[in-house]
């Protein structure tokens, strides 16, 4: 795969970009399988929200895993083979859910189902809407979008790569040698990508997160936010003017450092920006899901996404660490208030557990 200069053939380029798009998109639908059966009540989105479970399934584990070798001190490429194990068992599974789903799926189906459930896709306003996203990647692929910050995590992810630790030492330090601050201690997302330059073959984690994560993950992004309008929406045919709409907002919304669309269109594999635009509406379309159920059977498999929703955010960074925890907590008393199921408001508190660990760890 390489020459002897250290440059990479371009059938080696080839096959780590196929190994990339296996670990950070094929990977996550498959496993979005496991959870088939919520997940399939809405076709038009189905992909989307597989990618989007499986993607906040498998950084949940990473997250568990990553914290018990930060506690341990243990080895980060130890960490990224038992990652490797797990993500591929859960896809596994996920497939045999996936077969099992569309081979019924297949016997049940009429003509009509299909031409209605994408029957938006072919609206005129979608498709200005889908292009005007495609040019915003483009643009992020041709162009670069530098940021201060990159300094600091492309620099942990390298650290991790060479010293074989999992978030020891702190890179705004020159010698690398300053102990790594309590507010990033939390967060596996830059080893997670070291993980991903291990997986792919040594692909540069600079092009993984500055070319990869914008044509992955900003039309997932999209897919979460229209999913969240179809709820609020009167007309569903009114999806298409949304995502142009919305598009159209995100093409002029640089004003500012912190801004929502500045998050998404420059530095989605940050983390406060990968938290805002797949962490936060994850969980808040889930958990609302998880609400319009009647019964404890309908409601679990919710829950259990937006646990693991919550894990993936602690994941990206401590900002997803606690203000997913108050987004849940203040929506389980609204409920209470005003639906009064408090049965419910149980599974919302069981699910915030694994997050008040976490928290506890954080500030202890």
């Amino acid at each position: 795969m390489y020459f002897t200069d250290g440059q990479v053939s371009d059938v080696g380029m080839i096959f780590q970009y196929g190994l990339a798009f296996f670990w950070m998109c094929v990977i996550p639908v498959l496993t979005g399988g496991i959870f088939r059966k919520g997940l399939a009540k809405q076709k038009r989105f189905l992909f989307i929200s597989a990618m989007g479970t499986g993607l906040v399934l498998n950084y949940s584990i990473y997250q568990i895993a990553a914290m018990v070798f930060i506690l341990l001190d243990g080895s980060f490429r130890l960490l990224t083979w038992l990652y490797i194990g797990i993500s591929l068992f859960m896809a596994l599974l996920g497939a045999l859910g996936w077969y099992r789903y569309f081979k019924k799926e297949r016997k049940q189906r009429k003509p009509e189902d299909g031409r209605n459930a994408y029957k938006c896709y072919r609206d005129p306003y979608f498709l200005l809407g889908a292009a005007l996203v495609a040019a915003q990647i483009l643009v992020i692929l041709l162009m670069s979008t530098p940021d201060k910050d990159d300094a600091f995590y492309t620099g942990l992810s390298s650290m991790c790569l060479s010293q074989d630790y999992v978030l020891k030492y702190s890179a705004y330090d020159g010698f690398m040698q300053m102990p790594i601050e309590t507010r990033y201690i939390m967060a596996a997302l830059p080893v997670y990508q070291a993980s991903l330059c291990l997986m792919t073959g040594r692909l540069h984690t600079l092009i993984i997160c500055h070319n990869l994560y914008p044509l992955f993950y900003m039309p997932l992004a999209y897919g979460l936010y229209c999913m969240l309008a179809e709820k609020w929406m009167e007309k569903r045919e009114d999806l298409g003017k949304f995502l142009l709409f919305f598009a159209f907002l995100h093409m002029f919304g640089n004003y500012y450092v912190f801004s929502p669309e500045n998050f998404l269109i420059t530095r989605i594999w940050q983390g406060k920006a990968l938290f805002v635009t797949i962490g936060l509406p994850f969980v808040w379309y889930f958990m609302n899901r998880a609400w319009e159920q009647e019964g404890n059977r309908e409601a679990l498999p919710y829950w259990l996404l937006v646990t693991a929703g919550l894990l993936a955010s602690a994941f990206m960074g401590e900002t997803g660490l606690y203000l997913n925890f108050l987004v849940v907590g203040v929506s389980a008393l609204s409920n209470l208030i005003v639906r009064k199921k408090w049965k419910n408001c149980v599974f919302a508190a069981c699910s915030l557990l694994p997050e008040v660990l976490l928290l506890a760890v954080f500030l202890l």
